[in-house]
């Protein structure tokens, strides 16, 4: 999908970012925004409506990571943080399920996004499991900062005619369900040359969207070894 329509704008997560995020407000902010639809997708999973999982999720960051200092207490020998994350996610919502079974009161609703399409971009797909749909969406957010990476960096580069063209082969089939535009229709729209510049910048587009990610990637982990098997559980995370 889109940058621009996504439930929550990817900032890459790293060691460095979480460090930062110890004591600094705006990127502890940037690292809980961070993870606020894969939360949301894996609560969607296990059976809670929209609204609820929306004040959950809320909640879990609120009452869980920050009163709880996960952040502060956070360690790459723990391993990668999305699992940290996840196993707490588990843990919050066995407690939460005594809590709504023994007591008669409900939680008062404290969160709801304001625009609605934040939810619905979070959804996850019914096939998933609980994990799997926050991995989902983890994948999903790391591919949308990699893209909005990648326009800005072509905006910056002046490469602009290389992203309409990335744009209208890939981007619209892919991720929109359009039908490619034709390479003869794109010489005219980026007032190329000719096909082969438009098969060129094509090539030029792709290998800067494949060095992006794999730099996005990199950003989420500690060891640069293990970026090639990011890059496959992405992969993976991203097939219906």
């Amino acid at each position: 999908m889109p940058a621009q329509q996504t439930a929550s704008r990817f900032q890459t997560t790293s060691w460095t970012l979480i460090a930062r995020a110890k004591t600094g407000r705006a990127d502890l902010e940037e690292l809980l925004g961070r993870y606020w639809s894969p939360v949301y997708a894996s609560l969607r999973r296990h059976g809670h409506g929209p609204d609820d999982a929306a004040d959950l999720t809320q909640a879990f960051l609120s009452d869980v990571v920050l009163k709880r200092d996960m952040i502060g207490k956070a360690s790459s020998e723990k391993g990668r943080f999305r699992s940290y994350l996840l196993t707490a996610l588990r843990r919050f919502e066995i407690d939460h399920h005594r809590s709504e079974h023994g007591r008669d009161g409900k939680r008062v609703r404290t969160f709801l996004p304001d625009d609605p399409e934040t939810l619905r971009f979070a959804e996850p797909i019914a096939e998933d499991d609980p994990s799997r749909a926050f991995d989902r969406q983890w994948a999903t957010t790391i591919l949308e900062e990699t893209l909005a990476q990648m326009e800005e960096t072509c905006k910056a580069e002046g490469m602009i005619a290389h992203w309409r063209v990335f744009d209208a082969r890939i981007l619209g089939p892919s991720l929109r369900g359009s039908e490619p535009t034709s390479i003869d229709a794109l010489v005219g729209i980026v007032e190329a040359r000719n096909a082969v510049e438009i098969s060129s910048m094509l090539h030029s587009a792709k290998r800067k969207f494949r060095s992006i990610l794999r730099g996005v990637i990199a950003e989420t982990i500690e060891d640069p070894a293990d970026v090639d098997h990011e890059l496959a559980e992405l992969r993976e995370f991203l097939e219906v």
